[in-house]
């Protein structure tokens, strides 16, 4: 796909002068020389960077994800351990309605169903949010800055989906607004002030200039949320879950193909060969409240 590209501000103090930090895949990534926070620019065409979540999005070996449905078990896995990270933030005692933005197979959706939550979801993959409204699952296909509802939502969860959106300001003035007074947001997202990105510096893996276009700390996190009547309440370093097999697809994916080697023979000395386990991958876990 030939993508058109746009000189964007800086989402966070709306100026233009920035500094560059590196290039990847012909994007430059670059800091805002007035605040400091960290996006693409230019990037993909607002319009065009929708459409390309519309089609085959977690099938695309361009971008996107490869293997997303074949990972089920480690998925769901992730989302049972970021849902209990949350659990004392939750109102007890009463009817949760949650939201969860970008909810691709839907399987988040199902770990808040076997909590006995009533659950709905945002998804733009066409595909995805067809088969999940055939399932019988309450599924919108809609921006979450486009998304409109009578319902105030207890949980609203954005896992890996913030650093996709180019209207963080809509977004979290959204959030605010389908938040129920005592409800909470949940977020994961690529922590730029994280050791993995230091150490892999331009190879750290969340750096996917199509889609991720902006990237967040723990501070400019805050910042959004007090611009829209959000207070963040916790916060920790953040992982997923893993197996053997799944860390070295993901280090041929990334170029990293001696150390794919290298740990494929050691899981083979070893026999840990799908065995799976939880690590720190420099991702970000936020909760907010309402103000």
């Amino acid at each position: 796909m030939e993508f058109t590209l746009k000189n964007y501000s800086c989402s966070l103090c709306n100026k233009d002068e920035t500094i560059m930090l590196l290039k990847k895949q012909g994007f430059s990534i670059v800091k805002c020389a007035n605040c400091g926070f960290v996006y693409v620019n230019p990037r993909v065409e607002n319009k065009q960077l929708t459409s390309i979540y519309q089609h085959s999005y977690f099938k695309n070996k361009d971008y996107g994800y490869v293997g997303y449905e074949q990972e089920k078990r480690l998925r769901v896995k992730n989302f049972e351990h970021w849902l209990n990270e949350a659990a004392r933030f939750i109102t007890p005692g009463k009817n949760i309605l949650a939201l969860d933005v970008g909810c691709a197979a839907g399987y988040c959706l199902d770990v808040m169903n076997n909590k006995g939550w009533i659950t709905e979801g945002l998804e733009l993959d066409e595909e995805m949010c067809e088969s999940l409204q055939q399932g019988g699952y309450k599924v919108y296909k809609s921006t979450l800055e486009n998304f409109e509802s009578d319902n105030k939502y207890a949980v609203i969860t954005l896992f890996d989906v913030i650093e996709h959106i180019p209207g963080i300001e809509a977004a979290f003035s959204r959030l605010r607004s389908l938040l129920e007074d005592d409800g909470i947001v949940i977020m994961v997202t690529p922590n730029y002030k994280s050791l993995q990105r230091k150490i892999f510096r331009q190879k750290w893996f969340q750096f996917k200039p199509i889609e991720h276009i902006q990237y967040f700390d723990k501070k400019t996190l805050k910042i959004f949320a007090a611009h829209n009547g959000l207070e963040m309440v916790y916060h920790t370093h953040c992982g997923q879950y893993a197996d053997t097999q799944f860390i070295v697809n993901r280090l041929n994916y990334y170029h990293f193909a001696f150390l794919a080697k290298f740990f494929d023979k050691i899981f083979s000395v070893f026999r840990l060969r799908n065995r799976f386990f939880y690590t720190d991958t420099g991702s970000l876990y936020v909760i907010f409240k309402r103000t």
